[in-house]
């Protein structure tokens, strides 16, 4: 059976000041806190199920420990580590447990240095009681505290010093879809927009602009429902005096957004609403060149190009 990769699951990210990073993440951004072992803190989006979608651990510098996907099964975690090996990929093979929450797993390191994790299995812990819903289908009940409060992990983008090679290794090795791309004037790609789940974009691939610098994550994504949203968003960072790096639409995805900071670390969320599904099983990529539009984003943009690296 050929192995494959269900969704985005989670990122793991590294912090020297985890007070400073969760009142950030939890406090500001509105993800819930799941539970803490081993000094790292694991957080949610308030409509998951799923144990965590995105770790803080305290470490030296700020970092990303690794991206996480999951698979359709067990199966295809072992499926996925011959094929690895057999191109001379070195894998490590996390037991269940290592990661909280999570069943076995396998870490790597894709051509030019992003860390992936797959896994098949993780555990859906319930929230507080006082903060369960009565559906069924539903987890956690709003919170009056918190103006804003993000639904999901929707997509991550990374910058890599060659990002052709590695859309096309992600398409090649672990299966991943293109959903459009982004040419130069010299027909040189400046980015690449995938999905595992083949429905929606979970992974943008983007061209550093200097090829010597480092594979790096740009930023963490998740799903808020209306545009509006991005108001209440704007407006928690700035009674928190949380920075906030622009303010838009894309062009490509459709999707509308708001970007915000963690001031300890750089780490980058982007708040995002709309964009659009795919659900055509023969979806031919849209193609984007250099100068079909003014402006890369449809609506306002992106202010500041930090990025932190593995």
């Amino acid at each position: 059976m050929t192995p494959e990769i269900h969704s985005l699951g989670h990122v793991a990210l590294e912090t020297p000041d985890l007070d400073a990073s969760l009142y950030f993440f939890r406090d500001s951004v509105g993800l819930e806190e799941v539970a803490r072992a081993d000094d790292t803190v694991y957080l949610r989006g308030v409509d998951e199920f799923d144990h965590h979608s995105l770790s803080l651990t305290p470490a030296d510098e700020p970092g990303v420990d690794h991206i996480g996907w999951q698979t359709v099964d067990r199966e295809s975690i072992a499926g996925f580590a011959d094929r690895l090996v057999d191109r001379g990929i070195e894998v490590t093979w996390q037991d269940a447990g290592d990661e909280l929450g999570q069943g076995e797993s396998i870490r790597f390191a894709v051509p030019d240095g992003h860390v992936f994790e797959l896994y098949a299995e993780m555990e859906k812990p319930e929230p507080p009681a006082e903060r369960r819903s009565k559906l069924k289908n539903k987890t956690y009940i709003g919170d009056e505290t918190r103006s804003i409060a993000p639904r999901r992990i929707d997509h991550v983008q990374v910058w890599d010093p060659d990002a052709k090679a590695c859309a096309d290794w992600l398409q090649e090795v672990l299966g991943f879809r293109v959903q459009e791309y982004y040419d130069n004037a010299d027909g040189s790609r400046w980015g690449t927009f995938l999905s595992a789940c083949g429905t929606k974009i979970e992974a943008a691939v983007i061209q550093h602009d200097d090829e010597t610098d480092p594979a790096a994550l740009h930023h963490t994504a998740y799903k808020v429902d209306r545009g509006d949203d991005l108001f209440d968003a704007a407006a928690a960072m700035n009674e928190r005096g949380v920075p906030t790096d622009g303010f838009g639409q894309h062009s490509i995805s459709r999707g509308k957004f708001l970007y915000a900071r963690d001031p300890a670390t750089g780490h980058r969320i982007e708040f995002n609403a709309g964009g659009y599904l795919v659900f055509d099983p023969n979806w031919e990529p849209i193609a984007w060149q250099e100068g079909d539009l003014e402006d890369r984003q449809w609506i306002g943009g992106l202010h500041g190009d930090g990025k932190v690296s593995y």
